[in-house]
């Protein structure tokens, strides 16, 4: 029984080396990262997996570029009765999202207080300037908010902040000498929403609104216009300040069917983290000495799962009809990146990928139970119940997404799948306190859940892989996500 090669006991063991304090977070890009790749790529050609990346190697490289808001280019101009005063974005702000030096003006909204999820969900805010004056106290509240506020499609967002001075000053400094912390991939488009993160100073008493710490301290939400006496226009260009290389790695077992090989069942996880407390992603603050942000669950435990479930791939020998790909992606925390550039690059026909199968932190919380995401937008969802009831052995409930509000569906690799039409699932445990935080460590590994986890997934490729007629959309989530994109791509942290 190929399913069987996965064992708590294997996967502590390759755990224990992906998220060891010697990989350094796995930055993208960084030494870290590249060792685990390597490591990956060593247990696949070991294995006999057949290469598939650049040059029958088993990466795939893409380019990372870092970039700042143009001085020059880069303002944002606030009139009053038809009187404007214009600021430059190189002391008080950091711009990320497409930067085109285009102006962008409209109506504006402002936000704040207690304001939640839900208040944002009946708000029309398409082609309006969201100004969110964000509660330091509330934490990852506001980013919640945010991320909600951007899928309202906002010409614009700005995000007010009242940290000290000389520590927001320090952030953009950096900022303006290396770039942003989330680089983007050269030669792609640059999605989402233009967005600015400000200082209150930048726009303190310039929009007619009440005070900004009195709103702040609100117990209920604050959603308002701001009188149309005041406009807001800002511009935003980009100019890169440095580039660096990053892999996805990449191996096939080719199916047996003369016709289905052709076809293929991509298992992904990304083996990225967020690297060091400093490196400007992800959140991560130190936790006395410990400054390495290992990234067991996210997503050392993804990783690990595929790695495992590679192994029992490779027992079959090829004995699927359809051919299995296991894909590994970096730069999934700095916005889905390698995912991105492999399904515009895909080493195969992307028509012929029949369905994405993607573990992103498996390894946590409830010990019979894994969530997966996505079901009931195609029939893999009634494919994944009855292989889970077939394994009773594994003790694991495939479970409904319980955090709809988070959007979590957009949120990691296969939703680049998704876009391009690949019907997904998504296996995700959840978040918790050690998220993107030091002590997300190889200690805390449930290393049986994440074994039976991975021995589902596996099941369920190969079930899949043997079926002929390929995984169906429902016509309306086809529509939703795929012809009409009306679900915003969003990374986990705004």
């Amino acid at each position: 029984d190929a399913g069987a090669l996965i064992t708590p006991e294997k996967v502590l063991t390759r755990i224990s080396v992906i998220a060891d304090d010697s990989m350094g977070g796995r930055n993208t890009p960084s030494v870290g990262l590249e060792k685990t790749a390597q490591y990956l790529a060593d247990n696949y050609r070991r294995w006999g997996f057949t290469p598939i990346g650049d040059s029958g190697t088993f990466f795939q490289r893409y380019t990372l570029a870092r970039q700042r808001a143009q001085r020059e280019g880069s303002w944002l101009e606030i009139a009053q009765n038809g009187v404007p005063r214009r600021f430059p974005l190189d002391q008080w702000a950091t711009v990320t999202g497409p930067m085109t030096g285009q102006p962008v003006t409209g109506p504006v909204k402002l936000s704040s207080g207690a304001v939640t999820v839900a208040d944002v969900a009946p708000l029309t805010l398409t082609g309006t300037i969201v100004v969110f004056v964000q509660n330091p106290a509330r934490g990852t509240d506001n980013q919640q908010v945010a991320r909600a506020l951007a899928q309202k499609a906002p010409a614009a967002l700005i995000l007010l902040q009242s940290i000290s001075t000389d520590t927001f000053r320090t952030r953009v400094a950096a900022v303006q000498k290396d770039g942003n912390p989330r680089p983007i991939v050269q030669g792609m488009p640059v999605t989402g929403v233009l967005t600015i993160t400000a200082h209150d100073s930048l726009v303190a008493g310039l929009l007619n609104a009440p005070d900004f710490a009195a709103m702040r301290r609100q117990a209920t939400a604050v959603v308002m216009d701001v009188p149309p006496e005041i406009t807001l226009t800002l511009a935003a260009r980009d100019e890169t300040v440095s580039t660096a290389s990053a892999p996805n790695v990449v191996a096939m077992f080719e199916g047996t069917d003369s016709v289905l090989k052709h076809e293929y069942v991509v298992f992904s996880a990304h083996m990225d983290h967020v690297g060091t407390a400093g490196d400007g992603v992800g959140g991560c603050t130190a936790k006395g000495d410990d400054k390495i942000c290992n990234g067991a669950d996210d997503d050392g435990s993804g990783t690990t799962g595929l790695l495992s479930l590679a192994e029992s791939v490779a027992r079959l020998k090829g004995r699927t009809r359809r051919s299995i790909i296991i894909l590994n992606v970096s730069g999934e925390e700095k916005g889905l990146l390698g995912s991105a550039f492999f399904t515009a690059h895909p080493t195969v026909p992307i028509g012929n990928i029949v369905a994405d199968l993607n573990m992103d932190m498996i390894g946590r919380n409830n010990p019979d139970a894994i969530v997966v995401i996505g079901k009931e937008h195609s029939d893999m969802g009634e494919t994944l119940a009855r292989v889970d009831t077939a394994h009773p052995e594994l003790r694991l409930v495939a479970a409904d997404d319980i955090w709809p509000e988070q959007s979590f569906y957009s949120r990691s690799d296969h939703f680049n799948f998704a876009r391009k039409g690949v019907p997904v699932l998504f296996f995700f445990n959840g978040t918790h306190p050690q998220y993107h935080q030091p002590d997300d460590e190889v200690r805390l590994i449930d290393t049986s859940k994440l074994a039976r986890v991975a021995q589902l997934g596996f099941f369920l490729g190969v079930e899949i892989a043997n079926t002929v007629e390929r995984p169906k959309w429902n016509p309306a989530s086809y529509q939703t996500i795929v012809v009409e994109q009306k679900v915003p791509a969003v990374t986990k942290r705004p």
